[in-house]
């Protein structure tokens, strides 16, 4: 249903000509000062760190930006931006997981954390990615178990169900997507049954994990290696044992520090506290607004556009 409401709602804003949005765009930028410049310049820096930016040849005109076949959600999530700025302004963009440093000043909804600085960061497949929690449940009264599910298409999801599919503290397994281990395959389990476990594992599949955000909302501890990719939810600057709990790339540590997280319920408050902080930053739909704005501006600025 959200996703029906999702696109009813952008070709209904579709339809409002340009000229409307493009009026309001000094009025948003102006709203900035309403909030913390310190919040809104780590964002800002964070998002988009080349002032100097050249823009690609194949850079498009946003009178030219049209709904492509493929990715409307990503286009969709652009354009509601892109909308306020005038017609004849460029930019190049690419939809999709994107692992690769890029060449020119491209828009993307994720990148490498040890990057170039060519890839400016913006709140795309915010719907899929961007989705939190009301968790109920205490962690004291959760499983003292870790719980994961997801398609293995990379390594790092193979080694750790490969080590842990049938390990009594564990509920870890994949769902069925190619020829793997027909052991290793369990069901599908909702965000709503993962929630009953203490652990749970954000394991980065083609770019960063989807679970990430919603994990850091609950009541539930968040086990994961160091990130290696990044997106609007800036994983690059969480603090490992702070923000989450850090496991070794290979997860041998893992059930130590599940065991040690059980026994010591204080500290594991007060990562999940961390996260839930961190996961506020994120949940102000204007500030939101005005930073994404603010970032395209920056593009634009820095590509000598305006």
């Amino acid at each position: 249903m959200k996703n029906l409401a999702f696109y009813i709602n952008n070709i209904f804003k579709s339809l409002i000509p340009n000229y409307f949005f493009q009026r309001k765009l000094n009025y948003w930028l102006q709203e900035a000062s309403k909030y913390p410049q310190a919040e809104i310049q780590e964002r800002l820096s964070y998002y988009i760190t080349n002032n100097k930016g050249k823009l690609a040849d194949n850079a498009i005109a946003l009178k030219d930006f049209k709904r492509p076949k493929k990715g409307t959600m990503y286009y969709y999530d652009l354009v509601q931006y892109t909308r306020y700025f005038k017609n004849h302004l460029k930019i190049k963009f690419k939809f999709g997981d994107i692992q690769e440093n890029q060449n020119s000043l491209t828009i993307v909804k994720s990148r490498p954390i040890d990057h170039t600085g060519n890839s400016v960061l913006m709140k795309l497949d915010a719907l899929r990615h961007f989705y939190f929690v009301n968790d109920t449940i205490p962690f004291s009264k959760k499983k003292n178990k870790a719980v994961w599910r997801g398609y293995i298409h990379k390594e790092n999801r193979r080694s750790l169900v490969e080590k842990f599919y049938n390990h009594p503290q564990c509920n870890i397994g994949n769902i069925p997507l190619h020829n793997e281990n027909p052991d290793w395959a369990k069901p599908f389990i909702s965000i709503e049954e993962q929630l009953q476990y203490k652990f749970i594992l954000s394991i980065e599949g083609h770019d960063v994990a989807t679970n990430l955000k919603w994990i850091f909302s609950s009541n539930s501890l968040c086990f994961m290696p160091t990130p290696k990719f990044e997106t609007w939810f800036m994983e690059g600057k969480l603090i490992p044992n702070v923000h989450y709990v850090h496991l070794k790339d290979d997860y041998s540590d893992m059930l130590d520090k599940m065991d040690y997280y059980t026994t010591h319920e204080d500290e594991a408050l007060i990562i999940i506290k961390n996260a839930q902080n961190w996961v506020a930053r994120f949940l102000d739909e204007k500030l939101e607004k005005i930073i994404s704005l603010k970032v395209l501006d920056a593009y634009f600025k820095s590509t000598k556009q305006i």
